[in-house]
């Protein structure tokens, strides 16, 4: 049979329990977690960012977690012609909300665009929490009204440059 210190396959409780009375191991086997039970580890993410296809079309950066799941997503449009941004999408998932990572996001799309002008799409209720709240840090104002110059409308179609991998954006 086995040796005494070996603990036999995963069975009922009761095997568990005399496996540990004689000391054999009993620790369930190591399993990498799923984003469903993930817990935020900033140590284990990896950051993507997916550049305009076109002048003015639309921009990219996810956050994923090391099952490849991007729990944080951010989409918008920047012209520099018209000094003009939008705010398309923005998501988060329930675990990694409110650690920063939609700050991080916009902090990211805003930079190199000191004085245009921000708006976003009709937004959800977490939302219009959350812009005013960035508002306050950053000083840029993301009225709902959503406005794309001619240049983003011509830029529209959703069409990426391939996505490279970046460092992660500064809390």
């Amino acid at each position: 049979m086995g040796s005494a210190n070996t603990a036999r396959p995963r069975g009922s409780l009761w095997a568990r329990l005399v496996d540990a009375f004689h000391g054999r191991d009993t620790a369930a086997p190591a399993v990498p977690p799923n984003s469903l039970e993930w817990r935020v580890d900033p140590d284990t993410e990896t950051w993507w960012y997916k550049p305009p296809g076109a002048p003015a079309g639309f921009q990219e950066i996810q956050a994923l977690a090391p099952d490849g799941y991007d729990f944080a997503r951010l989409v918008w449009q920047a012209c520099e012609t018209c000094r003009l941004g939008i705010i398309v999408k923005i998501r988060v998932t329930e675990p990694w909300q409110r650690h920063g990572y939609g700050s991080r996001m916009v902090r990211f799309a805003l930079r190199g665009r000191d004085g245009y002008n921000w708006t976003t799409t009709p937004q959800s209720e977490d939302a219009r929490a959350f812009f005013p709240a960035l508002t306050l840090s950053t000083g840029v104002a993301f009225p709902r009204q959503a406005h794309r110059c001619e240049h983003m409308r011509a830029g529209e179609a959703r069409h990426f440059e391939r996505a490279q991998p970046i460092d992660p954006p500064p809390r």
